[in-house]
């Protein structure tokens, strides 16, 4: 899809794609149309990057930043949404719309700004009223940084953490998220239009029984964190797009949108060679000398226990990598970075697990248990 490194680049994606226009509306909880108005003006000679009309009022005023953004941009941009803030306070607009009660500051930015910048956005203060919103440049999905990631955020700035990454999957495999998207897909196609995750997982989920099979609440937060689900536990559009595909599809746009920088530093460690004899444990303490011995933000945290995660992804998920349980002995089946897309495509179906669940769910639904 490409980088989103200019502001402009921003602008125009937002205005030009519909799956970032939904994952705003899911976000903001707006049901129906909205207008966007581009480089809207306001008093002082402040124009806003865009306002956010519902039913003749103002929603949100948003202002957008690029992946490549020094500090002091992006503290004018918080700036910028401060003045968002006032206007809503002080009522100025110069429309004569009226503000909606639950109006946001919204500031908006592709998912390179955390990760490839030396600044901390947790570290800055925000007005009250401000949603961040971060743009996957992959896959376009938009989805909310919480306050619960800016104090995990905050946390590794105290605790030096270097951040390759803000994206984990909540002791989950890849497919198990995949089999989730294909039901929400399933009800949805039925007329349903909200769901209760607790229901949906006693009722049906732990019957395909997954290798996390009584996790299947973190699979429902993992989706919503990525902006996959909304509120109402349904598809977004960026949702929809990911659970049309095959498994291969889905796993490579996993791997591109939000997991290859972990493999990367993973097949470091190997160094060239097919075969490695390292626990978890000795596994994190090499990547950690990569990074003059400072933990990486959910890759060497917990002693070992994500390595453990992203080990049991690339074994299961992807089949790229195989060991035994509780055996230190690695051996590399494949690397993506060696491979084209179509390539990878048929590694995973050659060497993936997943299929053998994905059949077990896809019997259960033509059973009917449902």
């Amino acid at each position: 899809m490409g980088v989103l490194d200019q502001e402009a680049e921003v602008h125009t994606r937002i205005m030009n794609n519909v799956v970032i226009k939904d994952g705003i509306r899911n976000v903001l909880g707006i049901d129906g149309e909205f207008q966007l108005i581009h480089e809207d003006e306001y008093i002082n000679g402040i124009v806003a990057d865009f306002s956010i009309i519902v039913n003749n009022k103002i929603r949100a005023i948003m202002e957008c930043k690029g992946g490549h953004i020094g500090v002091t941009d992006y503290v004018r941009g918080i700036g910028q949404i401060f003045q968002y803030e006032y206007f809503s306070e002080k009522n100025i607009t110069p429309k004569s719309l009226e503000y909606e009660r639950n109006f946001n500051a919204v500031y908006i930015f592709p998912d390179s700004v955390i990760r490839n910048n030396m600044f901390n956005i947790a570290k800055f203060k925000y007005p009250k009223s401000v949603m961040l919103l971060e743009i996957n440049e992959n896959n376009n999905a938009v989805r909310l940084i919480s306050e619960k990631e800016l104090k995990e955020l905050e946390e590794a700035y105290e605790s030096n953490l270097v951040t390759i990454s803000q994206y984990y999957f909540r002791d989950n495999r890849i497919f198990e998220l995949y089999i989730l998207l294909k039901y929400l897909l399933y009800l949805e196609q039925r007329g349903i239009t909200e769901c209760n995750r607790r229901e949906l997982e006693i009722r049906f989920l732990t019957k395909i029984g997954t290798i996390n099979n009584g996790n299947w609440r973190n699979a429902f937060i993992s989706l919503s964190n990525l902006g996959l689900i909304n509120n109402r536990n349904m598809l977004t559009q960026a949702g929809k797009n990911m659970a049309i595909m095959n498994y291969e599809e889905f796993a490579v746009e996993m791997y591109n949108s939000y997991i290859k920088v972990y493999f990367e530093q993973i097949y470091r460690i190997f160094e060239g060679n097919n075969i490695l004899t390292m626990t978890n444990q000795e596994i994190t303490q090499r990547i950690k000398e990569n990074y003059r011995n400072r933990d990486v933000l959910y890759l060497t945290q917990s002693n070992g226990r994500y390595i453990s995660s992203w080990m049991n992804i690339m074994r299961d998920d992807y089949g790229c990598i195989n060991f035994e349980p509780r055996n230190s002995l690695r051996k590399v089946i494949y690397n993506p970075v060696d491979l084209n897309i179509e390539a990878f495509k048929r590694k995973i179906l050659e060497s993936s697990i997943a299929y053998e669940y994905i059949d077990k769910y896809t019997m259960l639904i033509q059973k009917g248990e449902f």
